[in-house]
């Protein structure tokens, strides 16, 4: 996925949160509103996870978390709206 159409670290930020058994890095994306007066309410809000790819043969996975990722991203005011509160 291409972050770099993202809005910047105010969005998402991205780490790594493990490796695979084939040694490949596994990233850790968070997307949510980082832009808050109130840090520890973004701490506090509830999380949900996605995962793709988890058992071989599921690449089409791959292009379902593009479109969530975009999505998420976007200026769209369900987007926004998401990112606010979780």
């Amino acid at each position: 996925v291409a972050l770099d159409d993202c809005p910047g670290p105010a969005v998402v930020r991205r780490r790594r949160l493990c490796s695979t058994l084939a040694g490949n890095d596994c990233d850790l994306l968070t997307i949510t509103n980082f832009l808050t007066r109130d840090p520890a309410a973004v701490r506090k809000r509830a999380g949900v996870v996605l995962t793709a790819r988890v058992h071989p043969g599921e690449s089409n996975a791959s292009f379902m978390m593009r479109g969530c990722i975009e999505f998420l991203c976007s200026q769209d005011p369900r987007a926004i709206k998401l990112r606010d509160h979780f």
